[in-house]
């Protein structure tokens, strides 16, 4: 797999010269070692987004200042856990103090009564409910789309040869309806749901998908036992690459640097 991989990267090199590639239009995204919660950052050209926030305690202030970020076009938030949207009042607070400006922020009907969302408004934000198959022109070229939002605003991201697939706290029953909705889906690169649980990552989830990469956000020495070890079992058979598999307890904050229409990489 490492010499295949290897071999791949020396075509992207001899197909594209170095002046191309680098006016090729590229995404970074980070998924952002927020302890026991979920948050990815990605960076493009002309917009920074957040999906998910961590917990209040997480850090995420501190994250985007090292990074420099001053400006988010949209925060998704996924669904109304604290480990997912509670880092909004951070944020809320970096947007008071001048120190960050939002746009937006996009949320699923069951947060329209979270506190944040009044506070928000009052912050100057704006506040937009999303649905199943609305579209996000923030990373162009690129096409962004909302797959499903029961329970968990699920997000695809794509350039039509690669994909990444944001699920925040999605389960097997939620799965199970994406596959009903979306019966050709596959995708590059996976955020495994509610941080590698049991109830998550089912075997005909990830047979239709066929990720090719696995990112698992996940606190160290966490009482629920997350990731569960039948998922990994599962996604080492499914990816049969497990250096493909990074996780936030063990790898810290993980970047992948994603050339639009070549490939994906970390």
């Amino acid at each position: 797999m490492k010499i295949k991989k290897f071999f791949l990267i020396c075509a992207f090199l001899f197909a594209c010269t170095p002046g191309s590639l680098e006016k090729q239009d590229r995404l970074y995204v980070e998924m952002l070692d927020v302890g026991q919660g979920l948050s990815f950052l990605i960076k493009g050209k002309n917009c920074n987004s957040l999906y998910d926030t961590g917990t209040p305690d997480s850090g995420i202030d501190t994250m985007l200042q090292n990074r420099g970020i001053k400006s988010l076009c949209s925060v998704v938030l996924s669904h109304k856990h604290n480990d997912h949207t509670g880092g909004m009042s951070v944020l809320i607070q970096m947007v008071k103090n001048g120190e960050l400006r939002i746009n937006r922020v996009l949320f699923e009907s069951d947060a329209a009564e979270e506190p944040y969302l009044e506070l928000l408004q009052n912050a100057g934000v704006k506040i937009q409910e999303i649905s199943r198959n609305d579209t996000l022109a923030d990373f162009l070229p690129w096409t962004t789309r909302i797959l499903y939002t029961t329970g968990s605003i699920t997000m695809r991201l794509s350039d039509s040869e690669n994909s990444f697939l944001f699920t925040g706290d999605l389960e097997a029953e939620q799965e199970k309806n994406i596959l009903e909705l979306e019966p050709l889906l596959s995708i590059t690169a996976l955020q495994v749901g509610h941080h590698g649980s049991k109830t998550s990552s089912s075997w005909d989830f990830l047979a239709q998908i066929q990720p090719k990469m696995a990112f698992i956000s996940v606190g160290k020495y966490n009482s629920y036992g997350h990731p569960h070890p039948e998922t990994l079992t599962k996604l080492n058979i499914i990816l049969q690459d497990t250096t493909q598999v990074f996780r936030t307890d063990r790898d810290g904050s993980v970047t992948v640097e994603w050339l639009y229409k070549i490939g994906m990489w970390k």
